[in-house]
This record gives C-alpha cells, structure tokens and sequence, in this order.
C-alpha cells in the first residue's frame, strides 16, 4: 500500500502550491494527486511515487517547509522502532496547518507522555518542543538537533475540521538559502534583490527540470544561481556590464561552495532595448526552453510613491517588457517557451498603481495562471510593502 505524503507550505501558500504542482507535472505527475488539507498543508498520494521521489521534489522546492507522510494508524506508531541501538532518542513534536491557538502545554504534556512511553521500554530519550508561541520547531530547531537523524519529529497536522498525524522526513535548507542570499560575494542593494526563494520558486513555475534558462535582466544572479542549482543550463544577461560581472562571480562562488559545482552558465551583455545582432542571432540558435526574469523596478522604496512617480516606474517596467516580447515575438522567433516574469504594484498615497498583463502580451501567449490557482492572483508582497511583485506565467503557443 502506497504512502500518502504531506508537504508543508511556507510564508505564501498559493505560490507553494502552484510551485508544487508545477514541480510534479515537470515529472509528468498530474496535480489531481495534491488534496489541499486546510491553508498550509498539502497531501500527496499515488502509486507512482515513493519515499524517495518525494525527498527529490521536497528538495528542489522554495515554498515549502517540511515533508513528511501520514501515519495511518497513530496508536500502533512504534516510538521503540526510531531507536538506535545504544544511543538516545531526540525527538521532536509539532503542530501543523490551520491551528489558531498557542498549543504549548498540550505539545509539552504530549512530550513527556512520548518520553514517558521510551523510558518503560528502557529508551533514553530528549525531546525539542516550540519556543514561545510557536507550534512548530522550526528548520534550525530540526536540523542542528539531529532530530531525524537520532530519531523523529512527529507532526500533527489540523484543519478546521479534523487532524492527522505525521513523520517528517525533511526540512528546508534555510542555511543555504541564507547564506546565498546574505553571504555571496556581490550584490546591490540600491538595484533591489530578489529573495532566493522566491528565485527558485519562478525557476519551478516553468514546469520544467531541465533545458536552457535566460533571464535577460540577470542584475546581481539570484535567479541565475537557483536555475543552476536546479540543473539548468543558463544565460544571464543584463544591460549593465557590472551586473554581468557580478552575475559570473556569483555563479562562480557557488559553484565553489558546492551548490552547483557542475553549473553550465553564459553571462553576457544586452540591452533588450537596442538589441545586438550578433546577440539575436546567437539566442535564435540557441534552444531557449523558459525565460524567468524579474526587471529593474527602481531603486528600494521606504515611503509611499507619489502618483505620478509610480506612473514614471511602470512605464519603464512596461517598455522593458514591450522590447522583451518584440524580441520574442519577431526577432528570436521562439515558440511554446515558457516566461516567467513579474509586473510590480507600487503603493501611493492614493492606492495602489500597477497594469495588466494583456497590456504586454498578444492572443498569441496563454497566460497559464489559472491552470493552477483559480480566482486568485500569484503576489509576493511582505507587510507593510511599497511594493508588491505580481507574478504571471505564460507560454507563447
């Protein structure tokens, strides 16, 4: 009997959601086997996947926190079987999904009945329960205590209408998504950045694993460095020579830090605007799959725009994107590629101003967000923004 599975998602539900479906019809795998279990939780079941499979989807994901699978009979779960023999049991207990209320003395009660059980059956154990109000450990909590590793962390995943019980596999590597986003080499604030996560999670809205990736307005090489990561092989360009340059070194510093150390990448100036021929011909040779980019949308805001400097911004935006699909459309000729790209919203002091997708594209592109989300957009936005990134995935027929 196959194993159902749970993904758990992160700060932006919707977009791990799409991220997860996404990532499995890049294996041929339908989204009918994802059943969403309240907000935050996802559960997958079908015969074609196994452990493994799902540790490999798990890991190249951004949106999601934790995997795990379902304990279909919580009373007969063996916490003697998580032993290793001579050694002391560190396990950890959580709290997933739809819960509203601190848990933290039915988790700590909980616990102690967990280590009361171990100790009967003369187990040594230690258990890692949440701190403060959460009801969950986090990814360091799992990872620096070895809990899957010397034993297991048990899940308890609500809804607002009934739970389930579950074993994680696997967390997130937080560490390593810190660390390229706050420790590689290069970066430019005043160019804006682009979280990692994020990178990676547009990476995976081309619903592919592998093929050649381009993002034309590389900036500092966020979503460069997660396509590599992923196993694509990438061009990088950007109007900007020192963001060319800081694009390579960042690719080449994660490839030494053993991210990527087989990274394919190509890194090199554009300008979209006054395209180079010898670049055109180059990209028209060249089996472009997907185009993931983010474009300059003006330097970090700290305060509300005025409306008429929100208007100034989206105009670049827009005449950015216009030249983008005009080489698309009729200089490089690609067909059925996928792209990836973001339209901001900015916040003035008379609401917010952004513009829609069809004002870029012709009949000619499938703006696919539907296929994933119904009634509901594809946003980005961390409280209190002044700018919001609105995320659209198209594909040109």
């Amino acid at each position: 009997m196959s194993k159902q599975f749970f993904f758990e998602a992160g700060a932006f539900p919707d977009l791990s959601y799409v991220e997860l479906i996404a990532v499995l019809e890049s294996f041929n795998i339908s989204k009918d086997i994802i059943t969403r279990f309240g907000t935050t939780i996802f559960l997958v079941k079908n015969e074609k996947i196994d452990e493994n499979f799902v540790i490999n989807v798990f890991q190249r994901l951004g949106g999601c926190k934790r995997v795990g699978y379902i304990l279909e009979d919580i009373d007969n779960f063996s916490y003697r079987s998580e032993s290793i023999q001579g050694s002391k049991i560190i396990f950890g207990i959580s709290i997933l999904g739809d819960s509203l209320k601190n848990e933290s003395v039915f988790i700590k009660k909980l616990a102690n009945s967990i280590k009361r059980t171990l100790r009967s059956d003369a187990i040594s154990s230690r258990f890692i329960i949440p701190k403060g109000k959460d009801n969950s450990l986090n990814s360091a909590q799992v990872i620096n205590n070895q809990i899957i590793e010397k034993g297991f962390e048990l899940d308890i995943l609500r809804n607002f209408e009934t739970e389930k019980y579950g074993k994680t596999l696997m967390v997130q590597d937080l560490e390593g998504f810190v660390q390229r986003d706050m420790y590689k080499p290069n970066t430019d604030i005043q160019m804006g950045t682009l979280p990692p996560k994020l990178a990676r999670m547009m990476v995976n809205f081309t619903a592919q694993n592998s093929g050649i990736l381009w993002d034309p307005f590389c900036g500092s090489g966020t979503i460069p460095m997660e396509a590599v990561i992923l196993g694509f092989n990438t061009l990088a360009s950007d109007v900007n020579p020192v963001a060319v340059n800081t694009t390579s070194s960042n690719i080449e510093w994660l490839s030494k830090e053993g991210f990527a150390p087989d990274a394919l990448y190509e890194s090199f100036r554009f300008d979209v605007t006054k395209a180079n021929k010898e670049v055109i011909k180059k990209l028209k040779n060249t089996d472009i799959t997907a185009i993931v980019c983010e474009p300059y949308m003006g330097p970090p805001q700290t305060a509300l725009l005025s409306e008429q400097k929100a208007s100034e911004l989206l105009i670049d935006v827009k005449n950015l994107y216009f030249k983008l699909f005009d080489l698309i459309d009729n200089k490089i000729e690609k067909r059925y590629i996928k792209v990836i790209l973001i339209i901001p919203s900015y916040k003035t002091q008379k609401g917010w101003k952004t513009f829609g997708i069809r004002e870029l594209v012709n009949k000619r592109w499938i703006v696919k967000n539907g296929d994933y989300l119904k009634n509901r957009d594809l946003k980005w936005s961390r409280k209190n923004s002044i700018i919001t990134r609105n995320i659209f995935i198209l594909e040109r027929t």
